[in-house]
């Protein structure tokens, strides 16, 4: 909530646009069931929608019944038709889904006093981030974070069933922006990664749990250094730790490796993925596009391996992505692309035959959620 309070410290009016849904409880009672999946698919397309319309220093705010949004700039009737052309946009995309077709949406933009907007606030039921963690990396130096949690959309279902948690840094507090920075870690050594790691896993297990006790389910894409796992001594603290949770969690914890080096010894690489594997049910490698060693995997036994996503697609990132395909084939691993952060990027990730997609133009979460049917036609119709 700290950026938060600058803005409301820096200002005198506060310009807000509120969109609230409607008819909730009548969809409610409908859907049954099947209410806690399609509330959510509701609140993560809305999201999207709303990220890709507003700018990058706006603030959004989920609530119970929607959405709050802070503009930085935009004041008056150019607020208005915003708001406006956004609430259009909510409407059009709920038209074409079943029981969610029944909601209505309510928008206004007005100019609140800071005192106007605290009351506000106050009703709005916020849904709030998960609290920000400090871990101490150096004996004067410290890493903030907070989590969000990526969608990962499945091109062959055509659903969502697990989510790629994120680091993001809590040291510019960004909770309620669109566009948050990654936690910068690969320069860590492995005991200061290890402590990152670690508290990382810590908050994942203890957000999937509560998504448990709900009655829910769904797997956790789990971030952790390569630095930190490849060091026996580090490595063997994070795996206690995977061993030592509960059998229902630990099998819904599938741990992602990040920040392999360019070329990295093959033995101590068969090494750390060979116990990865005893206690993780699903295991995630993350290296760049153009990284020249992918065969290292194709007899690993990797699941998947992924990069982010080009931001802009040359032909070089083309054949980069062609031998990344062809090599994860030979090793029968899937290929996921994380970083999609526009609907270009969308369409053109999806074009490559890979399997698992996430970025901002698949949806964020302050907390995970239940799985999902979401169709590719959905996904590119709220594009448009």
């Amino acid at each position: 909530m700290i950026q938060l309070k600058r803005h409301l410290a820096s200002a005198e009016q506060i310009d807000v646009s509120r969109y609230q849904f409607v008819n909730m409880e009548r969809v409610r009672e409908a859907a049954g069931h099947l209410w806690p999946e399609l509330r959510q698919r509701a609140f993560i397309a809305s999201r999207s929608i709303l990220e890709r319309r507003i700018a990058e220093d706006d603030l959004i705010i989920q609530c119970e019944s929607g959405y709050l949004v802070i503009f930085k700039a935009l004041s008056g009737r150019q607020a208005q038709a915003l708001t406006n052309k956004v609430r259009a946009e909510l409407e059009e995309f709920f038209l074409g889904e079943a029981f969610i077709n029944q909601l209505g949406v309510e928008a206004k933009s007005e100019q609140l006093s800071v005192e106007e907007f605290a009351a506000t606030l106050a009703s709005a039921d916020v849904d709030e981030p998960r609290q920000a963690r400090s871990v101490q990396t150096e004996p004067d130096q410290n890493k903030a974070f907070s989590l969000f949690f990526q969608p990962v959309w499945d091109q062959k279902r055509e659903a969502v069933a697990s989510y790629f948690v994120r680091a993001v840094s809590a040291e510019i507090d960004r909770p309620f922006q669109a566009r948050a920075t990654d936690l910068m870690l690969s320069d860590l050594k492995p005991d200061a990664r290890c402590a990152v790691d670690m508290a990382v896993l810590e908050e994942s297990v203890e957000a999937l749990d509560e998504l448990l006790r709900s009655g829910s389910r769904c797997a956790l894409i789990v971030p952790a250094g390569y630095t930190s796992l490849s060091n026996p001594r580090t490595r063997s603290q994070y795996v206690t730790a995977l061993a030592a949770l509960p059998t229902q969690l630990r099998q819904l914890i599938w741990v992602q490796i990040k920040d392999a080096p360019a070329d990295p010894p093959s033995n101590i690489l068969d090494e750390t993925l060979r116990i990865l594997r005893a206690q993780s049910p699903k295991l995630f490698v993350h290296v760049r596009t153009d990284w020249p060693y992918w065969s290292r995997f194709e007899h690993a036994f990797v699941d998947a391996i992924g990069a982010d996503f080009p931001e802009r697609l040359s032909e070089s990132d083309r054949l980069d992505i062609e031998r990344l395909m062809a090599s994860a084939r030979r090793g029968d691993s899937l290929v996921y692309f994380n970083r999609i952060e526009s609907w270009e990027s969308f369409r053109a990730a999806t074009q490559t035959n890979a399997h698992l997609f996430s970025g901002r133009a698949v949806g964020q979460l302050p907390h995970p959620a239940p799985p999902y049917r979401l169709s590719r036609a959905r996904l590119l119709n709220a594009a448009l």
